[in-house]
């Protein structure tokens, strides 16, 4: 209930934001889309994991600065993170309701429009396990409910769709500092997304 309760309040501030942006200026209009991908997830500062796939799927708005070619992207994605071990069957599944806010700067092109982000992100704990082929051991006592990192992109927009790949850096630790105290979640992503 408490990670529904910080959800809604998050999407409560974008959805202000983005209210106040469109009422103070009428001419610049957020874009709503879908964004959808592949994740490949590690965690930071650990030995013997390899990259885990995974996918990331959601929602996200797009508001412009005006009189910039910069604007801000918030996103809300159901993200799987997590790691496979080296040299066995078994992975860590950490999955997470994750909130970027995006700051991104557009070039631009005739036909299409390259672009560069970066900015914060929070994850909020769905779900951890770790699980191989006999079976799993859930590992939501010892996970901590929320993290925080950084994403760096790029991409490129062709009229509705957004092309991108991004890397999201964990800056604090997955787990509780008596299971593990220096795994911190990192992925790299391939996103598609679509303005609706």
């Amino acid at each position: 209930m408490k990670k529904l309760n910080i959800l809604g309040l998050l999407i409560l501030v974008v959805a202000l934001i983005i209210g106040n942006t469109t009422n103070g200026n009428a001419q610049v209009l957020p874009k709503f889309g879908l964004k959808g991908g592949l994740n490949y997830a590690a965690f930071n500062n650990v030995d013997d994991v390899e990259y885990r796939p995974g996918i990331l799927i959601g929602a996200f708005a797009e508001i412009n600065i005006p009189a910039s070619p910069m604007s801000v992207q918030p996103e809300v994605l159901y993200a799987q993170y997590g790691s496979d071990i080296e040299g066995s069957d078994a992975s860590f599944k950490l999955n997470y309701i994750q909130v970027p806010v995006l700051l991104k700067f557009n070039f631009q092109s005739l036909a299409a429009t390259p672009n560069v982000y970066f900015g914060p992100y929070t994850n909020f704990l769905i779900n951890s396990e770790i699980a191989n082929d006999a079976g799993s051991i859930d590992l939501e006592e010892n996970t901590k409910n929320s993290t925080f990192g950084v994403i760096i992109g790029a991409g490129i927009d062709l009229s509705k769709f957004q092309f991108g790949v991004r890397y999201t850096a964990g800056l604090t630790n997955a787990f509780d500092d008596s299971f593990n105290d220096e795994a911190k979640n990192g992925a790299f992503a391939l996103t598609v997304g679509v303005s609706l």
